[in-house]
């Protein structure tokens, strides 16, 4: 189990030579995160202490203290995520990293970390979310129409892999793309395409929920144990389309997955997104639309049988670097190399419901 006081935030560690201690101790009894970093027991302060030199300029301070977050995720997580990034750009120029993890695990957020320590530890990332190249709208409405959920955006399908693909070759090439924008509220909600932005960087950092995701044999349990014929039915046709998006997943260089202790905390997180949304004035879902959003996510692209990591990657998929699980407060509380994390317990889902929403991401 993985373990940071919640008092430990950078500025009190930065202040404090008792708590930077604490932390050192904490930090040094965690076993998956040091064979993450390839971290002797011993050699944790040390390198605490250099990471905080790199860190403690007040302007890193407090654009990282505008982002909410625990001191878990700090280390357990963005940290890890950094020193994988330099290690992977020692023999890899202009390395391509994707960042998987169920609705709500704070992959947004940490695009914006992302941001704000490439200003600490120079290196300049482009983040990209699968959603910003969703399909124009009428276009998309076209290629979900099949699905039992009534949902138009976020399954396999209903993304522009061309343009996806041109983005990532073109920052290998010369390090920088042309990026589409997608706009949530176009469409009374359902979102389209609103033009398009360049970006240049050293880092591409790819995030989404289904990214890497794989094709799987669909068996009787798919997606889910008594799942209905229609749930079913899509899964098989998300699975099979799935194969377009191998080799979109093979310019990457490697996955990070972020899970959930249980796969319910997603639509937790969800709920609170969409209250915050409430608070704005803007659309927002209710209870029983998300349930029925998050049950299409799970008949689409299965986690525990699309991006599970497996021991022999396919040839040419990425390998997954990292793994952490987050508690019901996006906590870290446990991160590793894949194999020194446990996988999640299979979700059990109600009956189906047919009912509308509007959309997945």
């Amino acid at each position: 189990m993985f373990r940071v006081d919640g008092d430990l935030k950078l500025q009190a560690v930065l202040d404090g030579p008792p708590q930077r201690r604490r932390l050192a101790r904490q930090l040094a009894r965690q076993p998956g995160w040091r064979t993450l970093l390839d971290l002797d027991e011993g050699a944790v302060a040390a390198w605490l202490d250099r990471q905080l030199d790199v860190l403690a300029a007040s302007t890193i301070v407090e654009a990282l203290a505008a982002i909410p977050h625990h001191p878990s995720v700090l280390w357990g997580l963005w940290i890890p995520m950094v020193q994988l990034m330099e290690r992977v750009q020692r023999t890899t120029p202009r390395p391509r990293i994707g960042l998987a993890g169920v609705p709500g695990t704070g992959k947004t957020t940490l695009g914006q970390a992302m941001a704000v320590l490439g200003q600490a530890y120079n290196f300049s990332p482009i983040v990209a979310s699968v959603d910003d190249y969703y399909l124009p709208l009428s276009i998309r409405t076209t290629a979900m129409a099949a699905n039992p959920f009534a949902v138009d955006r976020g399954p396999p399908g209903s993304h522009d892999l061309q343009w996806l693909n041109r983005s990532l070759d073109d920052f290998a090439a010369h390090g920088q793309c042309c990026i589409p924008c997608f706009d949530k509220g176009l469409a009374g909600g359902r979102g389209d395409r609103s033009g398009s932005k360049r970006h240049r960087g050293n880092v591409f950092l790819l995030e989404g929920w289904m990214v890497g995701a794989r094709s799987f044999p669909v068996g009787l349990d798919d997606p889910h144990p008594g799942a209905s014929a229609a749930e079913r039915a899509w899964c098989a046709r998300c699975s099979n389309v799935l194969t377009e998006y191998a080799g979109t997943w093979e310019r990457l260089h490697g996955l990070v997955l972020v899970v959930p202790q249980q796969w319910r905390h997603s639509l937790r997180w969800r709920l609170q997104a969409e209250a915050r949304q409430r608070r704005r004035g803007k659309g927002a879902l209710n209870g029983a639309q998300l349930e029925r959003l998050l049950r299409c996510f799970w008949a689409s692209v299965p986690p525990h049988r699309a991006l599970q990591p497996v021991r022999t990657p396919a040839d040419g998929a990425p390998p997954v670097m990292m793994m952490a699980t987050l508690d019901s407060r996006r906590r870290v509380v446990n991160t590793g190399p894949p194999e020194a994390v446990n996988w999640p317990a299979p979700v059990q889902l109600s009956s189906s419901s047919s009912s509308s929403v509007s959309s997945t991401g």
